[in-house]
């Protein structure tokens, strides 16, 4: 399926609208903390960011220095437990974390710049997401915390891409109509992935006021 179409779709309709605005995306300073980026990618899923995810993977970053390689986070998690490491007690998340780390070990992958890497393959792309629970979406959203310019396609890019009448086919077409998007319009694709958040997020957050009895 050609895309053309959907793409000049999507341009036209970010062009149009006044209440939309680009927003640079944050660096992610912790990156090269193995253990943060991790219970990041792993918490994200259907959690709220703000209130959930990020002051977990910032108590890591912060408490557990040593966590910043596989062997250090291993360490950690064998003398605390797994639950308390990311202060998490849903087993399918925890049980989720330590299949990553099982995984990092096969492949002999001690670090977030070595995964990084890892990843670039595609048939290591193909492991990884023989993982239960690991999707497209959770590497692409990896990707990103490393700065790699890319779009990890979640609910509120696919409500932007219907309020835009945009049609696509799978995770792959929805990825590929956003990137092209923000490559005619000049905004990086890390930038505009965020834009697209903030901007579906801040009209839930008006949804949610407007009905609030």
């Amino acid at each position: 399926m050609s895309y053309s179409f959907e793409i000049n779709k999507l341009v036209n309709f970010i062009e149009n609208r006044t209440d939309f605005n680009v927003i640079s995306s944050n660096s992610c300073f912790y990156n090269n903390h193995l253990g943060a980026i991790l219970a990041d990618i792993i918490l994200q899923a259907g959690l709220n960011y703000k209130s959930v995810v990020l002051p977990r993977v910032l108590h890591i970053y912060k408490n557990y220095n040593s966590a910043h390689n596989l062997s250090g986070t291993i360490d950690i998690i064998e003398e605390i437990g797994i639950e308390n490491f990311p202060n998490w007690k849903n087993n399918i998340k925890t049980n989720r974390y330590l299949s990553v780390l099982k995984f990092l070990s096969e492949n002999s992958i001690d670090t977030s710049c070595e995964l990084a890497e890892f990843l670039n393959q595609y048939e290591n792309a193909q492991m990884f997401l023989s993982i239960n629970g690991i999707g497209y979406k959770t590497i692409d959203y990896f990707r990103k915390l490393m700065h790699v310019e890319t779009v990890a396609v979640d609910r509120h890019i696919l409500n932007f891409l219907t309020q835009a009448n945009v049609n696509f086919n799978n995770y792959h077409g929805a990825k590929l109509i956003v990137e092209y998007a923000a490559d005619i319009l000049n905004i990086s694709r890390r930038d505009i992935d965020y834009s697209i958040w903030h901007y579906m997020s801040e009209k839930q957050n008006q949804m949610s006021f407007t009905f609030e009895y």
